[in-house]
């Protein structure tokens, strides 16, 4: 008697975690496909979120280390007392980094290596008065946002749910069930507009999220039918 074919998902169970691969899995599932399609599909839209991810990353770090230096000079983040400590400790932390890599300490390292969420801390209440208000005044700081919307409130809540979306593409964490994920999308979009249109739409044929979002799961799913039947696996 021949022995059953192996279990493809148990085999991917087995090097991916169980835990890592069972949070894909739903009641309903007609096998454990479903949700090994569910996760290729989630590494597909992580990726193809990174593009718009970055461009907004780098953008939001320069415009705004440019206007503080247009303010306080363009070593700022040593600026006594400007920084409250959690944001003071990231930039010695920064610099203890190119410290041990050898590399200059020039304001433009500094900036590179700083991370999304300490320029997403900057829009937090307590820098009000000495950043936002000084910012709007100059009135060159994202220059394209609507009006209606320039208030350190709104960028501080629509850059933070970008932050979390952000941290779990970068950690491989599951967004494909998030509801919202679309509009996420376009919320890093418009983000991006408020500092560079140019830049908005030179990142715009990189960005592949509306076709892999619309295609779903289903697609991995056809695909991965195709591959069990050619190596003989079971799902």
């Amino acid at each position: 008697m021949s022995s059953p074919p192996p279990s493809y998902y148990a085999l991917l169970r087995s090097v991916l975690s169980a835990d890592r691969l069972d949070a894909y899995r739903q009641p309903g599932d007609a096998d454990g496909l479903d949700g090994i399609a569910r996760y290729l599909w989630n590494v597909a839209l992580s990726e193809a979120l990174y593009a718009t991810l970055d461009a907004l990353e780098v953008a939001l770090r320069n415009t705004l280390h440019d206007e503080l230096s247009a303010l306080y000079g363009p070593s700022w983040f040593t600026r006594p007392g400007l920084l409250r400590p959690s944001e003071a400790q990231r930039v010695t932390e920064a610099l203890a980094i190119l410290g041990r890599q050898r590399k200059p300490l020039t304001a433009g390292r500094v900036v590179a290596e700083l991370t999304f969420g300490f320029w997403t801390s900057l829009c937090d209440r307590v820098y009000e008065r000495p950043l936002w208000q000084p910012l709007w005044r100059r009135r060159t700081v994202l220059p394209h946002l609507p009006r209606r919307h320039r208030t350190r409130q709104y960028v501080s809540a629509h850059l933070n749910g970008i932050r979390l979306l952000r941290n779990r593409v970068f950690h491989y964490e599951p967004v494909w069930h998030w509801r919202d994920l679309a509009q996420r999308h376009q919320d890093i979009l418009a983000a991006i507009g408020w500092v560079s249109p140019v830049l908005a739409a030179t990142a715009a044929p990189l960005d592949r999220f509306p076709h892999v979002y619309s295609q779903g799961s289903g697609a991995f799913r056809t695909d991965l039918e195709a591959f069990c039947r050619r190596h003989g696996y079971s799902p």
